[in-house]
């Protein structure tokens, strides 16, 4: 299985286990050449893509956007059926969602909001969907950018059909994560011209404060990277802890704002993190406002939705030294600055 981490450098709670490894590697292998007789693939229909830093409140906006019940989205019980969603929807509908006696004993819960480094818990709660990615998209060991050779051989078409399986069954659009493709955004829009992409931006110190810690929280050790590699990775792996992951903020939305100038506008929402914490109910607005300009059929409407939460309290607390801090602010100006004088 694809994965930018070593398991053995994992502390134990995220660490994977062998058995339920090879268990879906087994059933993956069965279903991954199984497709239904109809033809549900169409270029018409939007799929959100939420992109930019890692660490950035992309597990939260998800979250919310998944208990609204407007949206469809890949789930951890989907997830685990990454070569063919289609049948981790039917199954997730079979055993969960079209039980109205509960005979399968399972009861469906709300979804929460707490996530551990974008793992959530819960059948029905939203899944990263990585595997899925990783099926069609083979990165490198040092960057998730994507060269044009690589890209040639990806069968986009089949990463689109897979799914447009989301709203065919479920008649709801589709939300997900799109980070790993921060570096490749033009590609997917020749993809699809209708994927809607939100880029959710943090204050970048925080971000980068984020990442440090969430070094030790996945490593216990500072020093090994964490999430996802910019081009620049070759040169920042040479580099402290703290000049890293000023560096990875600094040019990974860098990247996506390259990417993102490159479309229309009518195909980018961009959101702050602490702006979606402090009114969700705004951001939804102008996501469906975005979506319906985009659709061209089943236009959503927001007026019945009764929000489970109307605001979040964004992370706003330092718990680096000042000594840290001050050296991350420097760092992350140093990066600015370079970028600025090479543009």
């Amino acid at each position: 299985m694809a994965d930018m981490y070593q398991n053995k450098d994992r502390t134990p709670y995220f660490k994977k286990d062998d058995s339920l490894e090879e268990a879906l590697l087994d059933l993956n292998r069965l279903i991954g050449g199984i497709q239904p007789k109809n033809n549900y693939f169409s270029d018409k229909r939007p799929i959100i893509l939420i992109i930019g830093c890692p660490r950035s409140g992309s597990t939260v906006m998800l979250q919310w956007l998944a208990s609204l019940g407007l949206f469809s989205y890949p789930s951890n019980l989907i997830a685990r059926f990454y070569k063919n969603p289609y049948i981790g929807i039917r199954v997730q509908q079979s055993i969960l969602e079209f039980d109205p006696l509960n005979q399968m004993g399972f009861h469906q819960t709300e979804i929460n909001f707490k996530s551990s480094l974008g793992k959530t818990m819960g059948a029905l709660s939203p899944s990263e969907f990585w595997y899925y990615w990783y099926e069609y998209f083979k990165f490198g060991e040092n960057t998730q950018k994507l060269s044009k050779s690589q890209l040639k051989k990806v069968d986009g078409e089949r990463f689109l059909k897979e799914l447009y399986a989301f709203e065919y069954l479920t008649g709801k659009p589709l939300v997900m994560k799109g980070m790993l493709l921060n570096w490749n955004i033009p590609y997917l829009y020749q993809l699809n011209s209708n994927f809607l992409f939100i880029n959710l931006t943090r204050e970048p110190t925080l971000n980068a404060q984020s990442l440090l810690l969430a070094r030790e929280k996945f490593f216990n050790n500072r020093n090994k990277w964490y999430s996802f590699k910019p081009q620049e990775y070759s040169t920042l792996k040479h580099e402290d802890p703290i000049t890293q992951v000023a560096g990875q903020v600094v040019y990974t939305q860098n990247a996506v704002d390259v990417g993102l100038s490159e479309l229309p506008k009518k195909n980018v929402l961009h959101v702050q993190y602490e702006d979606f914490c402090s009114n969700p109910a705004v951001f939804l607005h102008n996501l469906i406002r975005k979506y319906n300009d985009l659709s061209g059929e089943g236009k959503l409407n927001c007026d019945t939705v009764s929000f489970t939460e109307n605001r979040f309290v964004a992370n706003t607390e330092i718990r680096l030294s000042n000594a840290d801090m001050h050296q991350l602010e420097k760092k992350i100006e140093f990066f600015r600055n370079k970028l600025a004088q090479e543009s």
